[in-house]
C-alpha cells in the first residue's frame, strides 16, 4: 500500500528537504498541509458520493467471501495503518477531517448504514478508480506533511529568535511570520491579516496534533511555564510514548518567541479545535439534513442547489433508517441499503421501483378495474399529466410501453391497456401530482394512488 501511493508523499519530502534550514520551511509546510487537507477531505466526498469505493478489489474481494454486501470499513481500513511509521493512521485522518463538517457527516452516515451512499446521477461518465486513487495519494501526502510539522516550528522559531531584528524577512511578530503576511514592505488590511494567522496557527496546531497526540498538553505546560507558574506533565505509563519528544520541543520554541497576546491567541485556537472534537458532533452532522451534498458530480451536471439539497436529505433519511434501536425480526441495514438505491439511484430507476413497491400494495381485485378506469377518465387524466409537468415520452418509459401507445390509451380509443401499464399508469399519476404539488384526479381510486404518493421521492 505504502509504496503504490507515493507521488505526494515524496514531493512533500523534497519540498522539505531543498529548503532545508531556510525560515520559509515553516510558511511552506503550512501551505502544503492545508492543501494536502482539503484534498483528503474533498476525495473523501468524491469516494463516498460516487460509490467507488465498492468498486475496490478488496472490498469486493471481502465481500464474496464472506457472502456479504461491500463494507465501507473494508476500504477505509486498507488505506490506514496501526503502526505509527509506516503509513498514515484513523487518528490522521481524524484529524485531517476535524472541520470539513460535510466529508465527516458523509462518512459517519456511510459506515452506520453500510449501504449505498451515490448521487442521483449516473456514473458513466466518471472514472471512479480516479477517486480512489486520489483519496490515498492526499492521505499519503498529509501523512508527509504532519511528520515535518514539530521540526519545521522548532527551525522557523530559532531562525526568528537569533534573527537580527532589522532583518527585511523577519516580522515584528511570530505568528505573523506563519500566516507570510510579516514582510515590512507589504501592505495588508488588519482583518485580512488577521484572520490568515488565525487559518495559519489553527493548520499547523493540527498537523501537530495528528502527528502527536501529546502536543496540545505539551503547549499548555510550555506556555504556563513561560509566564512564571508551576507545570507538569500527565503523561502516564499507559500512554502512547510516540512523539512526546517531539510535541516538548516544539511547544518549547514556540513559547520562547511568543508575547504573552500570542500566547492567548494561540489558546484560543486549540480550544476551538478541541471543543469541534468531539463524538457526538459526528452523530449531529449525521443527523443534519440541510448539510447539501457537494459532490463534484453535482456541478459536472449543472445541477442546482436544490438538487444538491435533496441528494442531503435523501442521505439523512438512510442514515435514520440504518441508526434505528435494534429490534427482532428487522434488519435495518438491508432496509437502509434498498433506501438508498430508491431514493439516491438515477431516476427512472426511482420512479420504477415506486411503482412495483406501490403495485404489490394493491389488492388483485382492484388492480383488474385499472384498465377500466384509466379508459373512463382519459381526458381527466391527460390534462393532469400535462398540468403536472410529467412529459408523455418520460411517462411511456417509465411504463416500459410506446409514445405511440400511450397517446391512443389517453385519447381513450384503441384496445384498452393492460392491467401492469395501466395501474402503473394511474399510480405513476399521482406519484407526479403529489410531488409536485397538484390535486391528484379525482378519477383515480383512493385505493390505487395511496400507494404511491406515500413513497418518498421526486420524478
Amino acid at each position: 500500500m505504502f509504496q503504490h501511493h507515493l507521488h505526494r508523499h515524496d514531493d512533500v519530502n523534497l519540498v522539505m528537504s531543498a529548503l532545508g534550514d531556510d525560515p520559509q520551511c515553516l510558511p511552506a509546510l503550512i501551505t502544503l498541509g492545508a492543501a494536502l487537507r482539503r484534498d483528503v477531505a474533498s476525495a473523501l466526498r468524491e469516494v463516498i458520493a460516487t460509490r467507488a469505493w465498492q468498486s475496490d478489489f478488496h472490498v469486493r474481494s471481502a465481500a464474496a467471501n464472506w457472502r456479504e454486501e461491500p463494507r465501507f470499513p473494508v476500504f477505509l481500513d486498507r488505506g490506514l495503518e496501526k503502526r505509527r511509521n509506516l503509513g498514515p493512521k484513523h487518528e490522521h485522518l481524524t484529524a485531517a477531517l476535524l472541520t470539513f463538517s460535510e466529508t465527516r457527516a458523509a462518512l459517519y452516515r456511510v459506515g452506520a448504514a453500510e449501504c449505498p451512499q451515490h448521487c442521483r446521477t449516473e456514473s458513466g461518465a466518471f472514472a471512479e478508480g480516479r477517486h480512489l486513487d486520489d483519496y490515498r495519494q492526499a492521505l499519503f501526502g498529509w501523512y508527509a506533511a504532519i511528520q515535518h510539522a514539530h521540526a519545521c516550528l522548532v527551525r522557523a522559531a530559532r531562525w526568528f529568535e537569533n534573527a537580527d531584528p532589522h532583518d527585511p524577512r523577519r516580522p515584528e511578530t511570530f505568528t505573523q511570520w506563519l500566516a507570510g503576511t510579516g514582510h515590512r514592505h507589504r501592505i495588508r488590511s488588519c482583518q485580512g491579516t488577521e484572520s490568515a494567522t488565525g487559518r495559519a496557527l489553527r493548520e499547523i496546531l493540527l498537523m501537530m496534533h495528528a502527528w502527536s497526540p501529546h502536543t496540545f498538553e505539551a503547549v499548555d505546560v510550555a506556555f504556563q511555564k513561560a509566564e512564571g507558574e508551576r507545570a507538569f506533565h500527565t503523561w502516564g505509563g499507559g500512554f502512547e510514548p510516540a512523539g512526546r519528544p517531539e510535541a516538548q520541543a516544539a511547544a518549547e520554541a514556540l513559547a520562547t518567541v511568543l508575547s504573552p497576546e500570542e500566547r492567548q491567541h494561540v489558546r484560543d485556537v486549540i480550544d476551538g479545535l478541541e471543543s469541534d472534537d468531539k463524538w457526538d458532533r459526528d452523530m449531529d452532522l449525521a443527523k443534519d439534513s440541510t448539510l447539501p451534498c457537494t459532490s463534484d458530480r453535482h456541478r459536472a451536471y449543472s445541477a442546482d442547489t436544490a438538487e444538491r439539497e435533496d441528494c442531503a436529505k435523501a442521505r439523512g433519511r438512510v442514515y435514520a433508517e440504518a441508526s434505528q434501536p435494534w429490534s427482532e425480526g428487522v434488519d435495518h441495514a438491508a432496509r437502509a441499503s434498498r433506501l438508498a438505491r430508491f431514493l439516491l439511484g438515477p431516476r427512472t430507476d426511482r420512479v420504477q421501483a415506486a411503482l412495483t413497491t406501490a403495485r404489490t400494495g394493491v389488492a388483485r381485485d382492484i388492480a383488474q378495474a385499472a384498465p377500466q378506469v384509466w379508459h373512463d377518465n382519459a381526458k381527466t387524466l391527460r390534462d393532469a399529466r400535462e398540468t403536472a409537468g410529467l412529459d408523455i415520452h418520460k411517462a411511456a418509459a417509465c411504463l416500459g410501453i410506446k409514445t405511440a401507445t400511450l397517446q391512443r390509451f389517453e385519447q381513450g380509443t384503441g384496445k384498452l391497456p393492460g392491467r401492469p401499464a395501466a395501474l402503473g399508469y394511474l399510480q405513476l399519476l399521482a406519484l407526479t401530482c403529489a410531488q409536485t404539488g397538484h390535486t391528484v384526479p379525482a378519477g383515480i381510486p383512493q385505493v390505487i394512488s395511496q400507494p404511491a404518493t406515500s413513497l418518498p421521492t421526486i420524478v
